[in-house]
């Protein structure tokens, strides 16, 4: 494929297109996913409400996947949700959460390649740096993972859930730590 921004010619390896890129994602994970937007995951459950909000790739200006932006009622809905969940998942065991936690870990190391590869459609991050923010994300979880007993000891799960907002420059590090 090559298409222009900036009158620059741009050059892109085949199979790494925003589109080829798209389609993984719902091959991947076609719960998360329509074929025009992504979907809110909460209460449980992925849901197609809000409004997809429009954006374009910082590589060459081309339409891609907006995030869905919720109304007042259903935020609030998704935020009590959350509430929820996080109730119920502060009385599990260590060992239960510490197996789920691995478990993803275990699916994004999986998917190391098309994460990178999104990164870079999305917010312009070069592949090399694409590539190490997901490995930073991924190992650095881990290490939590792996070495979780001595940090919680003597600690209680806090009250409710953290809310986050990524940085541009690592959101993957900053979502998965959070």
């Amino acid at each position: 494929m090559t298409s222009t921004l900036n009158s620059t010619p741009l050059v892109v390896k085949s199979g790494t297109t925003w589109d080829d890129a798209w389609q993984r994602c719902l091959a991947v994970a076609p719960e998360a996913f329509r074929d025009d937007r992504v979907l809110n995951l909460w209460n449980s459950a992925w849901q197609a409400d809000g409004r997809t909000l429009p954006a374009t790739s910082p590589v060459d200006g081309s339409p891609i996947a907006g995030p869905p932006r919720l109304d007042r009622d259903a935020a609030h809905q998704a935020v009590r949700a959350s509430l929820d969940q996080h109730r119920a998942w502060r009385h599990l065991p260590l060992a239960e959460r510490r197996a789920r936690v691995a478990a993803t870990l275990d699916a994004l190391t999986q998917h190391r390649e098309l994460l990178a590869l999104l990164l870079v459609w999305e917010i312009g991050k070069p592949w090399r740096l694409a590539q190490a923010d997901v490995d930073r994300a991924i190992d650095g979880v881990r290490w939590y993972v792996d070495g979780i007993e001595p940090m919680v000891e003597g600690r209680a799960p806090l009250d409710g859930p953290v809310s986050n907002i990524a940085s541009w420059n690592y959101p993957m590090s900053v979502l998965v730590h959070a």
